[in-house]
């Protein structure tokens, strides 16, 4: 076993002889996290109350860069584009192609399928949202490949279709034929897509973009209508993706379409808004699907969200990720960077067109209201965004360097970042210092004497029964005061203050939760304040909703083994049984401490572990969801 694990795609041949036991790097592409369930709507604490779950999001976008030749699942690098707003996506589809295993370079063959990177998946499972592969056509090669049908009516690249989506822990696929089809290979097709469906478990999901029509001749509706209907009536795909180019007129078409066939069109229509070429300021006003005043038409889809990244000009310089971060918090909460402040500060007008202007973007969180998977104990985040400057664990720097990896991402704050009350201060994911992770959530600026600011966190649905606690963990440089408020569902317009105790070392806070037996906590907000005038810098490394009960350590993990070290780099190559509950993650450390990886799966690659001569321990530590570590179990590496 050479070389570091990469992701590829697959053509017709690929797709027909495809097996985890041939496909390479198959094993270490898994997303083995499963799908989270979401709480359900509470208006009374969401930013935007009037807002309803009726609208869905379908977000279509790279993941990391989109670059074919480190498609990767982690890498050593900061610079990389991390999605960190969840809380308003339904779907995801990885958008962006991948070479066939074993194309050169230099003319790159590109498959039919590029599945979803696994990390990515990890983080959408983690947060309830559903990941898709991508299927694009045009392609090298001919599509007649992909068609075969044997005679029993089945179809040898669906049925990998859903077996590779089976292994690779991911929930069905976007479907971009984008290219005029022969009839009779459109007819197949949709029959293969029925089929494909047929075959799959319930929870799958296919999405059929805007193209060609059931004759196979491509004409974008831009919209549904009786034309393209034939592949959400005849079985072929579960929702539909319109084209860019909306009117009032084909909205509403596109809405009693759906009506008319007895389909539910927030469930099957998504009309979709092009930011990867326009950014801040897309061709077509989202407000055509959202009415002001009114409810939504249909859901909506988000083509290319990864911008905010991409057309920064300082996109890969990792010093320069704050602009990234703003501008990504532009999109997602509004020109204000406040999911309770959404709306355009300039007139959506064609000629104002500055892809690069956030004051035109009313922020996705206008229209969609947030969701949440914050519904049982133990919940526990350190404000990890998945990649950093460093690693910390309980505080303590354990590795030097960059590093990203969306596959251990934590359940970030789920408004980003709604603030009310008097003084200056700012709230930010700070990556200069953190408790366990990459990352903290850093409240800074100036207070005045009596000041106090409030930030609104999470939306949770948690019952107490009476043995439960809260835990902050936190270090803080001025005079401020930190402490953690409850709203509950019996009454959300009351916060109930549990005191936190920062100081310039980290130190946990715990408060028992006894008192408030029986209710609901509906969400979580931290409150900064000063008696007398100072600037604050308080960090926030960890809040744990804990349930009663000693804490109990994960067992040591077992069959940890070193399957294979390359004899050229040293990489190791290792395996271990995942234990299937009781386990958040794993963390893979050297015999010194130093941190060297973190998943939740059964394989990791260290790249350069085994030093040219002797030997280097690794240690593989599992830790629960209450973030108890276990006992750590040990191999040794060697170069052969």
């Amino acid at each position: 076993m050479t070389g570091r694990p990469f992701m590829h795609g697959y053509d017709a041949a690929a797709l027909k002889g495809w097996s985890p036991r041939t496909d390479r790097w198959a094993r270490y592409f898994r997303s083995r996290v499963p799908l989270a369930p979401r709480i359900g709507p509470f208006p009374a604490t969401q930013a935007r109350p009037g807002l309803t779950y009726d609208a869905r999001v379908m977000n279509l976008c790279n993941d990391y860069d989109g670059a074919f030749w480190t498609a990767r699942r982690r890498d050593d690098v900061f610079a990389r584009r991390l999605l960190r707003f969840w809380q308003y996506s339904d779907f995801l589809g990885s958008w962006h192609g991948l070479p066939v295993d074993g194309s050169p370079a230099d003319e790159p063959v590109h498959g039919l399928v590029n599945l979803p990177n696994p990390a990515y998946t990890d983080a959408a499972h983690r947060n309830g949202v559903r990941s898709l592969g991508c299927w694009f056509w045009p392609r090298t090669g001919d599509f007649e490949e992909y068609l075969e049908e044997r005679p029993d009516g089945s179809f040898p690249v669906a049925d990998k279709l859903v077996e590779m989506a089976a292994y690779f822990g991911f929930d069905g696929y976007f479907v971009n034929h984008e290219a005029a089809t022969p009839p009779d290979q459109a007819r197949r097709l949709l029959r293969l897509l029925r089929y494909l469906r047929s075959r799959a478990p319930g929870d799958f999901h296919v999405q059929w973009y805007d193209t060609i029509g059931p004759d196979g001749r491509l004409d974008y509706r831009n919209g549904l209508d009786g034309t393209n209907a034939d592949w959400l009536e005849h079985g072929a795909a579960d929702s539909f993706f319109a084209n860019y180019w909306m009117t009032e007129e084909g909205v509403e078409r596109s809405r009693t379409t759906a009506v008319a066939r007895g389909l539910d069109p927030y469930a099957t229509v998504f009309h979709g808004t092009e930011n990867e070429q326009f950014g801040f300021d897309p061709e077509y006003d989202p407000r055509l699907v959202f009415p002001e005043g009114g409810p939504a038409r249909t859901s909506w889809a988000l083509f290319g969200s990864h911008f905010v990244w991409e057309l920064h000009p300082g996109h890969a310089d990792p010093d320069d990720q704050e602009a990234v971060f703003r501008r990504e918090r532009q999109y997602w909460s509004g020109p204000r960077q406040d999911p309770s402040r959404t709306g355009r500060l300039l007139p959506h007008a064609r000629e104002h067109r500055d892809r690069d202007d956030p004051r035109a973007w009313d922020g996705v969180a206008h229209y969609v209201a947030e969701r949440s998977v914050v519904g049982a104990f133990p919940f526990v985040t350190r404000f990890n965004t998945g990649h950093g400057r460093a690693f910390f664990l309980a505080g303590r720097r354990v590795h030097d360097g960059d590093w990203c990896d969306a596959s251990v991402q934590d359940v970030l704050p789920t408004w980003q970042f709604w603030t009310e009350g008097t003084g200056s201060v700012t709230v930010g994911l700070d990556h200069g210092d953190a408790y366990d992770g990459g990352a903290s959530l850093l409240l800074s600026g100036a207070l005045g004497p009596g000041d106090a600011t409030t930030v609104r966190l999470y939306k949770t649905e948690l019952r107490v029964t009476g043995g439960e606690r809260l835990a902050v963990t936190a270090r803080g440089v001025g005079a401020a005061e930190l402490a953690v408020g409850l709203l509950f569902a019996d009454a959300p317009g009351d916060v109930v203050w549990l005191a936190a105790e920062p100081s310039d070392g980290w130190r946990t806070t715990a408060h028992g939760l006894g008192p408030f037996r029986g209710r609901t906590v509906a969400a979580l907000a931290l409150r900064v304040g000063a008696r007398r005038a100072a600037r604050c810098a308080v960090r926030v490394g960890e809040l744990a909703l804990l349930p009663g009960g000693p804490a109990v350590p994960p067992a040591v993990p077992e069959a940890f083994a070193v399957d294979a070290v390359d004899p050229d780099d040293g990489t190791a190559f290792l395996s271990w049984r995942l234990a299937t509950s009781g386990v958040w993650h794993y963390d893979l450390l050297g015999d010194d401490g130093r941190w060297l990886g973190r998943a939740y799966d059964d394989v990791y690659c260290l790249p350069g572990c085994a030093p040219a001569t002797g030997a280097v321990g690794v240690r593989l530590v599992a830790v629960a969801p209450d973030g108890t570590r276990g006992a750590a179990a040990r191999v040794t590496v060697l170069r052969p």
